[in-house]
């Protein structure tokens, strides 16, 4: 009996190892331990075999430095697929957004398109990181520019830091982000990205309910898209007349006082507010809310858009840009410490007064919102008048 055992254990095939596909992100990859290791694309591997062979050359230190590097030198292709696992983690982690991780995936495909992905990533120099910036240079304005630069830049940091690279890349003047000069510029040729009290009375007067709540929430508390998407019901205190909801973005608390023209436009979004078991405070006739993969708040954009084309506003400003308001608007009340706390931005760590403050007075936050009110009074909305 035992030699048949034997026997038939030695007949049993071996499991086949096999690669699952991520749709979503176009690469092949392996769970392992509960983490995704991710490898070749589908249009640089069809078939997965590539992939696979990555695989069986990593298996025994999955997360470790590639081979490549101990030998021959990491391709520029290693360091961005890695780059990209690596972001991945912290995306199924929660600590990455997903805007964030679609921008260095995106900033990564263009490099590669750029500079020859099977190159040595060591003997990458200015010139090639030049042509980058020239590529996007055709893309971008200034400020897209600045920001894709650095987050290239941190990706070849990332990889040295990580052991990809034996020394640092040299950037070189060819691959510098704008000067401070032509961010300036660009800003005055732009002009005012904030809006008039005459445009938001407009912009109230033919606002849908809901559109005029999600206005009113980003004139007076500085809240973006995404933070309207994203709002849970529990943070609204209608009673109370307060918003509690820190900003996710930097993980900050933010208490903020509410309008009373505010309170009464949220109301009624309450009222009505179709059943569903939603925890979000917005929620469209339809049952649906406005969240979305891409945690951008797109969804609140465009109802938003809808609204600026009916009073005839079509040069590049959005919601965001009611955020400029408030900011610009609130410190009219003299109160800059009160206008950052609502604003949820994070003071510098230089800023020994913030390090001591332990709080800001509710008094402060109100007399800050309400530089805001004064300066759009007379706030006329006429329900008649208002698009249902």
């Amino acid at each position: 009996m035992a030699d048949s055992n034997r026997k038939s254990a030695a007949k049993r095939p071996r499991k086949t190892e096999t690669l699952s596909f991520h749709k979503g992100r176009g690469y092949w990859y392996k769970t392992i331990g509960g983490r995704r290791k991710y490898f070749l694309s589908y249009s640089d591997d069809p078939t997965g075999q590539k992939s696979l062979e990555q695989w069986f050359a990593c298996k025994d230190d999955p997360f470790g430095t590639p081979k490549s590097v101990q030998s021959e030198g990491c391709t520029l292709l290693d360091i961005c697929n890695a780059f990209c696992a690596f972001k991945k983690e912290r995306l199924d982690s929660g600590e990455l957004s997903q805007r964030m991780f679609d921008e260095y995936h995106s900033v990564c495909e263009l490099v590669l398109k750029v500079i020859d992905k099977q190159a040595i990533a060591e003997n990458i120099d200015a010139a090639a990181l030049g042509k980058v910036r020239a590529k996007l240079a055709q893309r971008y304005g200034v400020n897209g520019i600045s920001k894709r630069i650095q987050q290239v830049r941190s990706m070849l940091k990332w990889a040295y830091e990580s052991g990809y690279l034996d020394k640092p890349i040299r950037y070189g003047q060819s691959f510098s982000k704008p000067s401070a000069k032509a961010m300036r510029q660009h800003r005055l040729e732009r002009g005012a990205m904030d809006f008039t009290a005459d445009e938001i009375r407009r912009l109230l007067q033919v606002a849908t309910p809901i559109t005029r709540a999600m206005i009113f929430l980003g004139l007076q508390g500085g809240l973006g898209n995404s933070d309207i998407a994203d709002l849970p019901l529990k943070a609204v205190d209608l009673k109370s007349g307060w918003l509690d909801y820190p900003r996710a973005k930097t993980a900050t608390h933010r208490r903020i006082p509410l309008w009373p023209e505010t309170i009464a436009a949220l109301q009624v979004v309450i009222d009505a507010r179709p059943e569903t078991d939603s925890e979000l405070f917005f929620i469209s006739s339809r049952g649906q809310d406005f969240t979305d993969d891409s945690r951008t708040g797109w969804r609140v954009t465009g109802y938003f858009r809808q609204t600026l084309k009916k009073v005839g506003i079509q040069d590049g400003r959005g919601f965001h840009s009611l955020r400029r308001t408030f900011q610009t608007q609130a410190e009219e009340s003299g109160d800059l410490v009160a206008v950052q706390a609502i604003m949820g931005h994070i003071p510098s760590e230089r800023d020994m007064s913030a390090r001591y403050r332990q709080r800001v007075s509710d008094n402060r936050l109100r007399e800050a919102v309400e530089a805001v009110r004064q300066w759009l009074l007379p706030i006329e909305i006429a329900d008649d008048e208002v698009a249902q």
